[in-house]
């Protein structure tokens, strides 16, 4: 069934909710600030069903001007997993402000993946069929295999310098190839997990932070299924140091 505008401006805006950007609602739009100070405004356009993002500026010079929208563009696609921002064209002006708009489109694959279900005897993937006896060994392997610090310490270096091969779409189209919900908790934390990966130390803070929200059976559940089906190098050191957080330090959890 075809998303309404509605559906596509809810898993934007869930999806800002995961980021560092504040966000606030406006009357069927909603503002995002970032840290720098600049906002954009983010609504649909029912006339052709499209959704634009619009910032005002009060800067005279047309060099600056670009350069904020460009800073602006770039800062929206590393808070915005799920959609292509296109380049901002500057628009008519206000009385007292210069106007950019963007066009932004929702990745179709958003909506058209497959979903594995956790807990069913068998569980059909992309590349065939897992069973329940698989999945259980493949956790009572993840539950045992601790981490000790010093090797954390060195996967903590490796995972930061894959990380940095890969962009938030790339680890938006890895998520997805694994099945994990946009609503998923687990996709959550390994994107806000990616977003603060600036080295080794605030990797690790960021993963000790966010296994400690996945207390859910189903958040370990789905830790132990990506573990088992990750085909991604790059994110295969952050998934282990993950799962060691959550299951071998937190085993009672």
């Amino acid at each position: 069934m075809e998303q309404t505008l509605e559906d596509r401006l809810a898993i934007i805006r869930e999806d800002l909710k995961a980021g560092s950007a504040g966000l606030m609602e406006a009357s069927g739009s909603f503002r995002v600030d970032f840290p720098s100070g600049h906002r954009v405004y983010i609504y649909a356009e029912t006339y052709d069903q499209s959704i634009t993002v619009r910032f005002e500026t009060t800067e005279t010079d047309s060099g600056k001007r670009r350069q904020s929208a460009d800073a602006l563009r770039d800062a929206l696609d590393r808070e915005i997993s799920v959609a292509d921002i296109h380049a901002f064209q500057e628009a008519p002006a206000l009385k007292n402000c210069f106007v950019y708009t963007a066009r932004m489109d929702i990745d179709p694959s958003v909506f058209f993946h497959e979903t594995i279900v956790i807990g069913e005897t068998r569980r059909v993937a992309d590349d065939g069929v897992m069973v329940q006896e698989e999945a259980q060994e493949q956790r009572a392997d993840t539950e045992a295999s601790g981490l000790s610090a010093s090797d954390s310490r060195a996967l903590a270096k490796e995972a930061v310098a894959k990380l940095e091969l890969i962009d938030a779409k790339m680890l938006r189209l890895s998520l997805d190839m694994m099945n994990l919900k946009r609503s998923s908790a687990v996709r959550a934390a390994l994107t806000r997990i990616f977003r603060d990966a600036l080295d080794a130390d605030e990797l690790m803070h960021a993963i000790q932070n966010e296994a400690g929200k996945l207390t859910s059976e189903n958040d370990r559940e789905e830790l132990v299924m990506i573990q088992s089906i990750n085909q991604d190098e790059a994110l295969t050191p952050v998934i282990r140091l993950l799962c060691n957080e959550v299951f071998a330090k937190n085993p009672d959890v």
